[in-house]
């Protein structure tokens, strides 16, 4: 009982703890370590600590530690840089301490703090609150053009009716073919209208199902690759809202793709996961990720706005919609530049959300 609090009390901090033996292997990791590190706890058990970093770009934890013996005293940096093993680099504060315990002899405890971790959640919190308040204004504008537009189309058509002359009905046909286009347009940017209706889905059948629809389109242009964990569980969601999503997500990969283009659909759990104002203790996260130019430098934190693309053809509307049916679901939507293309993260709470 009084392990199993332990455990608890451990899991529920949002510093990664690590336990390390005599040869340095790790023998003991929380949640947030796993989280931390992107692997589960089988995974890291068991594994030489350096390995968990970079073995290109030197860490100070990793030099630290094999200077540092049990009876030294402890150890702390401040706002270190630290580049995992999967080359995300991070600040955090970190402490090395010697267990002083006879049943935990040589044992060496590992304190990771992620301090841009909170800049990032303040940082993704103000730009979600900023894109909410342009998409309600912008649907705000739609309802207000929507009622005009239905004036001018049955005019249009009253119009025709009396036009005698076929040259002349070429223009009433074109009035109506325009209101018709700003109709869909204003349609998708008020965005899905049905109330989210949450069903027990399955990720991984959702993401093949785009997968299919995007290389019926084009199966020889590009390639998708996956990375599934097949153990994530089943998700409390609206089958349809979220098909559109990750589906507008894709397609504007595909959209980026140039010659030799890749696709990769990727799913992991991550634990102790905070997203605005809520930490959850499990949370799905599918990333999709494509080799293309990337995200335009002038359109920044701007690409969830309506309207903002850098597509000729494009609307802006897709991104837009995507992340108002994540919010729905209590997700959150991460975009992240990469050094060929671009990665969009989608996090899910799993369970209640």
């Amino acid at each position: 009982m009084a392990q199993f609090a332990a455990d608890k009390i451990l899991d529920s901090l949002n510093s990664a703890i690590l336990c390390l033996d005599q040869s340095l292997r790790v023998c003991y990791v929380n949640s947030t370590a796993e989280a931390l590190f992107g692997a589960s706890s089988s995974t890291l058990l068991g594994k030489d600590f350096d390995r968990l970093f970079s073995q290109v770009e030197s860490s100070t934890i990793t030099s630290n530690l094999s200077d540092f013996c049990p009876q030294a005293q402890a150890l702390t940096e401040h706002e270190a840089r630290l580049t995992l093993s999967n080359g995300q680099s991070i600040i955090a504060d970190y402490s090395i301490y010697p267990l002083d315990d006879t049943q935990a002899e040589g044992i060496i405890l590992v304190e990771i703090r992620p301090v841009d971790r909170q800049l990032q959640i303040a940082r993704e919190e103000i730009n979600q609150l900023h894109n909410q308040t342009s998409q309600q204004f912008a649907r705000g504008m739609a309802h207000e053009i929507q009622n005009p537009l239905g004036g001018i189309r049955g005019a249009a058509q009253l119009l025709e009716k009396e036009i005698t002359q076929p040259s002349m009905k070429e223009y009433t046909d074109v009035i109506i073919s325009e209101v018709d286009r700003l109709q869909a347009l204003i349609k998708n940017m008020l965005g899905p209208n049905a109330k989210t209706a949450r069903k027990p889905v399955n990720i991984l059948e959702i993401l093949e199902h785009i997968r299919k629809l995007l290389l019926a389109t084009d199966p020889d242009g590009f390639i998708i690759r996956r990375d599934y964990d097949p153990s994530i569980p089943e998700l409390l969601a609206d089958r349809d809202q979220l098909i559109q999503a990750f589906l507008n997500i894709a397609q504007n990969a595909v959209q980026a793709l140039e010659k030799d283009g890749e696709i990769t659909f990727r799913t992991r759990v991550v634990r102790q996961f905070t997203i605005g104002q809520n930490r959850h203790p499990l949370v799905m996260q599918v990333d999709i990720i494509d080799n293309g130019k990337g995200i335009s430098n002038d359109l920044g934190n701007t690409i969830f706005l309506p309207m903002v693309t850098d597509k000729a053809q494009g609307s802006g509307l897709g991104l837009p919609i995507a992340q108002e049916i994540i919010s729905r679901h209590g997700g959150l939507i991460r975009p992240e530049s990469l050094t060929s293309g671009t990665m969009f993260s989608i996090f899910l709470p799993l369970g209640e959300s």
